[in-house]
């Protein structure tokens, strides 16, 4: 058993002094809150494969590996939430989804499609985006996203969104990145920014703000997130984040999340 725990603690160390270079991550997360009259806990499982190797370049942020690197992938996704109304029981939901990203160092252009469905329902999101790299670590996307309710119609609803990577003095970063869709079938826009501050390569501390609102200042419904993320190894990274007042139901929802890469 001591020769097993050691050989498996050499093997994570192995991988971590080569994950500069990989073309796997396996995402892990549990979120949890007190939503709906209702105690939620959210398990997701995710990987994304890259189809050519991702290298993380000299003492830019781990994190940003994909995004500069501009290798093309595929991601397969699970979700499964419980939902405790105490005395009136319990509930649950699942979903998969299925998408992949396009982009290349030979040319500028960038494109992603991402699909979801829900089990046991006729629920299902589609989403896409058209984009271009104004320069290396600026993007700009078009997005579109295809609702279809279970049993309720089907809407499609246009936006926009920007990444920005800037680099600062000392070695630290900074990501900004904002977004604008219009809510189809009503008067509403759905807006969020957002900027994550990096210490160097391995942490990160974010904040974000999204919001809804029928002009652009006076929000309807709005939320504010803190989040971080340590890469505590080269290929392992922990996260936790925490959203006050979510848009979508009003309650407060908490995060904590790993990733690992090989």
């Amino acid at each position: 058993m001591k020769r097993t725990l050691i050989a498996t603690a050499l093997s994570l160390c192995s991988a971590g002094a080569l994950a500069n270079s990989f073309q796997h991550q396996t995402n892990l997360d549990y979120q949890w809150g007190d939503i709906l009259n209702a105690e939620l806990d959210s398990y997701s499982l995710s990987h994304q494969f890259y189809l050519s190797p991702v290298q993380t370049p000299n003492n830019m942020p781990r994190a940003e590996a994909g995004f500069l690197s501009r290798s093309s992938s595929l991601l397969f996704g699970y979700q499964y939430n419980q939902f405790d109304f105490g005395t009136l029981g319990k509930t649950s939901l699942s979903g998969w989804s299925l998408g992949g990203e396009y982009r290349d160092v030979s040319h500028n252009f960038y494109a992603s499609l991402l699909w979801t469905e829900l089990n046991n329902s006729d629920d299902r999101v589609g989403q896409a985006s058209l984009g271009y790299y104004v320069d290396p670590s600026w993007l700009v996307k078009l997005d579109v996203e295809h609702l279809r309710p279970d049993g309720d119609g089907s809407t499609t609803q246009y936006g926009i969104s920007t990444k920005k990577l800037m680099t600062l003095a000392h070695g630290d970063f900074i990501n900004i990145e904002a977004s604008y869709m219009d809510l189809a079938d009503s008067s509403l826009g759905r807006f969020g920014v957002a900027a994550d501050y990096y210490f160097g390569q391995n942490v990160s501390l974010g904040l974000a703000y999204d919001w809804t609102t029928k002009g652009v200042f006076d929000p309807e419904a709005d939320a504010f997130t803190v989040r971080g993320q340590w890469y505590a190894l080269p290929n392992l990274a922990l996260r936790a984040g925490v959203t006050f007042d979510s848009v979508d139901t009003g309650d407060d929802l908490f995060h904590l999340g790993a990733s690992f890469r090989f």
